[in-house]
């Protein structure tokens, strides 16, 4: 799409941390925006902030609202919006630096952007939660499988892109199935750890060798029942593939006193992004063992820290807490933004931009929240933390995505509904 054509839209989502008074005074600050300008802003349910923009002026202007608390999506110029609020932000405010203005050369430099949203509320989700729990403990834990279902349509159902919303298809009696074969395994391990120990050391082999087997199930499962745009998620990972990453490098890792665990992430996930598909078009992933290596020595590099401040009189051991929370969302953060950057679909690609620091702060507020709550804050937690995930991820089509759907849909219809028959039952990983 060629250089003007996109606009800064607004739909009253703020980041995560900041109050809407907030907002309010840093656009007034910042922008020198009236306040009857701003509160015109926040009343509206969608609002264009600025039109006829560069992809690249456009994101330079989203990362500043960012900064500033507004949560806003680039947009393709198609039609006209309920609203326009383009004359607030002046040439000269809207500009960002001069590196962020350089518009792309030709129209195939810029793809179209399309953010995800996840549009869950917490009372709404509590309300789901609240029976789930309620069923499962009235059903000894028989009723857990629908809970996951029910679940699992929740989000997926909320998580929106281009307007669509994704789907979860599986059937509650498969993943039923499912738990009752991986529960009737763990009591056998149980028992005969407390009276066959040699029976407890050939099962515990026996799970080695059957894992890889495991996760390729339980991925083909997942893929199989998660749907967008009627076309359906598939993975095509096979046993002795999955015995390499899954089993061979972990192993490896061990013997080499942890210098190798990093490649094993990074040929684990390398695995499952390379055997998924959507349709019959596979992922491809581009990240090398190096950015796994980067990730974990910094992470390493926290948590050393934080073992050093332990020696401060009182206040250490909240030192060391603080590092390994740090630590965890750094690995998190980076490690998707590394897969997801660094993945293609077809000719299409992906933009995620997790801040370790913010999600961080959101896994100690939402865990103290919940400590405080005895637990029932939980549901508003994950909306929360889904809310984040899915408004730092993009999809950067290049091209028309519906001409690639439409593709998709002639490509896979052949392959017809019946080979659903392969995945039922959710091994439950």
């Amino acid at each position: 799409m060629s250089d003007g054509n996109y606009r800064l839209v607004f739909q009253g989502q703020l980041v995560d941390g900041f109050r809407i008074e907030q907002a309010k005074e840093n656009l007034c600050e910042i922008f020198k925006i009236p306040q009857d300008k701003v509160e015109q802003l926040f009343s509206s349910s969608q609002v264009v902030l600025k039109k006829n923009l560069g992809h690249e002026q456009a994101r330079g202007l989203q990362q500043r609202l960012h900064k500033l608390g507004l949560v806003t999506s680039i947009q393709p110029m198609v039609g006209s919006a309920a609203n326009s609020f383009q004359q607030t932000l002046t040439e000269e405010q809207a500009t960002p630096p001069t590196r962020e203005h350089q518009a792309p050369n030709t129209v195939d430099a810029a793809p179209r952007e399309f953010p995800f949203h996840f549009l869950g509320q917490g009372g709404e989700y509590f309300r789901i939660w609240i029976v789930n729990i309620l069923l499962t403990i009235l059903t000894l834990g028989i009723y857990s499988a629908w809970a996951k279902v029910r679940n699992h349509r929740y989000f997926y159902g909320n998580t929106r892109l281009s307007e669509h919303s994704f789907e979860y298809l599986a059937s509650p009696i498969a993943i039923l199935k499912g738990r009752l074969i991986a529960v009737g395994f763990l009591l056998l391990y149980i028992l005969s750890e407390q009276f066959i120990p040699l029976l407890s050391l050939l099962l515990f082999l026996v799970f080695l060798v059957a894992l890889p087997w495991l996760v390729c199930r339980a991925m083909a499962f997942r893929n199989y029942h998660t749907r967008y745009r009627n076309i359906r998620f598939g993975f095509d990972g096979q046993y002795q593939d999955a015995l390499k990453v899954f089993v061979l490098w972990p192993l490896a890792g061990i013997l080499s006193v942890g210098i190798l665990f990093p490649y094993a992430i990074y040929r684990q996930k390398q695995f499952l992004v390379q055997h998924s598909r959507y349709g019959s078009c596979h992922f491809v992933p581009d990240f090398d063992a190096w950015g796994f290596y980067r990730i974990y020595l910094l992470a390493i590099g926290m948590v050393v820290a934080g073992a050093i401040l332990l020696l401060v009189p009182l206040i250490g051991p909240l030192f060391l807490l603080a590092a390994y929370l740090l630590a965890f969302a750094y690995i998190t953060a980076n490690t998707s933004n590394l897969i997801y950057n660094h993945s293609t679909l077809a000719q299409h690609g992906f933009d995620s931009r997790l801040v370790f620091t913010r999600l961080a702060f959101i896994y100690f507020t939402n865990g103290l929240l919940i400590l405080v709550t005895l637990g029932l804050a939980i549901p508003w937690a994950k909306v929360r933390l889904a809310r984040y995930r899915a408004e730092c991820l993009s999809l950067l089509a290049n091209g028309s995505l519906d001409s690639f759907i439409a593709a998709e849909d002639k490509r896979t219809s052949a392959l017809g509904e019946e080979i659903g028959e392969a995945f039922d039952v959710d091994i439950g990983l």
